[in-house]
């Protein structure tokens, strides 16, 4: 008896070892259970948290698309003004043309009924974006495009950097011979007009870039220079070199290049001597600002036909325009129009961009932040590259595009 009861209760203990073995692998299994339930709600929920970032991101582009192509309905909607408002005038141009050829010849020949349309623009409208910074701070010196790159030298160096507008990438080239260079595109080449070489020794000679080396390619000026400004025709046949310093004096002569007959002309003087000047070219007008900031304004100039071949020195005075509504600006062309860029008002740096309109300047936009004299760079008619100058970090660099051309008034003298 007892050795029955001795093999039962071996096998009840074999028993419910057993059951306790089972229980354990039962337990187990649900912890691997859980575990793999929890792993697969964390791999679940990233999922979902990189697809609501996609989403995000994708949103954010969509609305970028999106206010893109209302610019650019704004800009086609403008053109598509400008383009009717010109097709007016030349319709009424048509009209009067035709009405004087039926006029008797006395009547023909008087000045007010052969004379054309005047249009006249109206303000533009402009937005400005940051791009890439560039490689170094740069406070005036000189800038010029060739339409696919803006090449910058700052003032008191030699190095030249390139800017590419579709990449918005920076590279520098080989340094001018000389410091305080004026960059100028002629032949559809780089070229450094005058320069410093320390002390007294300033230089009157042009060096053109070519296969990364600075070669004199052009006989150089009648004055040595540096600190000037260069600005070139829209067809790149003319140079014209303007102020700028000579010895320990600021200069007045204004001279100009034709490229083809490599033949240097002597314009008529600057009103007074400048050094350091701003200018651009707006039609047949060279426009001439002093970019100093010391509370000066000097009157802008025009020296008109300018772009015209030339075959003996021009006579015609520089025409004063109305005060500069801040000193320390830069001088730019936007829509053959007339804007100046930043500049200082009270010893702080302002944001303001006004454009010359019936023969006021008016605030058509700002830019990013406050800055004077600055350098710029026209990327195409509408578009300009903004860099540095006082009152901002000076390696900023932002874009301002004109977004909308106000309507034109067309009159005709009659």
């Amino acid at each position: 008896m007892k050795g029955w009861l001795l093999k039962e209760n071996a096998e009840l203990q074999q028993q419910l070892e057993s059951s306790e073995r089972e229980k354990q692998t039962v337990r187990q299994q649900l912890i691997s259970s859980q575990r793999r339930e929890t792993e697969l709600v964390q791999a679940k929920d990233r999922e979902l948290r990189e697809k609501a970032t996609l989403l995000t991101r994708k949103e954010r582009e969509l609305a970028e698309t999106q206010q893109q192509l209302r610019q650019k309905e704004e800009q086609l909607r403008s053109s598509e003004a400008l383009v009717a408002d010109f097709q007016k005038a030349l319709q009424q141009r048509h009209s009067e043309t035709q009405r004087t050829k039926t006029q008797p010849a006395h009547l023909a020949a008087g000045v007010p009924h052969a004379i054309p349309p005047v249009v006249k623009p109206r303000k533009l409208t402009v937005q400005c974006h940051r791009k890439k910074t560039a490689p170094r701070g740069m406070i005036r010196g000189s800038a010029t495009t060739d339409g696919r790159f803006a090449y910058f030298t700052p003032r008191y160096s030699t190095s030249v950097y390139q800017y590419e507008y579709s990449t918005e990438k920076w590279e520098e080239l080989p340094s001018c011979p000389y410091k305080n260079s004026g960059l100028v595109i002629a032949d559809r080449e780089l070229t450094a007009v005058g320069g410093w070489g320390g002390e007294s020794r300033y230089t009157n000679k042009l060096y053109t870039l070519r296969q990364r080396k600075w070669v004199e390619k052009y006989p150089p000026m009648n004055t040595e220079r540096s600190d000037t400004a260069v600005v070139s025709t829209s067809d790149g046949e003319y140079l014209i070199v303007i102020g700028g310093l000579g010895g320990f004096d600021w200069i007045a002569t204004v001279e100009l290049f034709q490229v083809k007959s490599r033949r240097w002309y002597q314009l008529t003087d600057l009103p007074q001597p400048l050094t350091f000047p701003s200018a651009t070219i707006c039609g047949d007008q060279l426009n001439v600002i002093r970019t100093d900031a010391n509370g000066y304004s000097c009157s802008l100039a025009a020296l008109q036909s300018c772009d015209q071949p030339i075959t003996s020195p021009p006579t015609l005075p520089w025409k004063p325009l109305p005060p500069l509504p801040v000193t320390g600006s830069t001088a730019a062309t936007l829509c053959r129009q007339l804007v100046l860029i930043g500049g200082c008002r009270g010893g702080s740096s302002v944001k303001s961009i006004h454009q010359l309109v019936d023969g006021q300047w008016v605030e058509i936009g700002a830019v990013t932040t406050g800055r004077s004299m600055c350098l710029v760079a026209s990327t195409s008619t509408d578009k300009i590259i903004i860099v540095g100058g006082h009152g901002s970090p000076d390696s900023t660099v932002e874009e301002c595009v004109v977004v909308l051309f106000h309507a034109l008034s067309v009159s005709i003298i009659s």
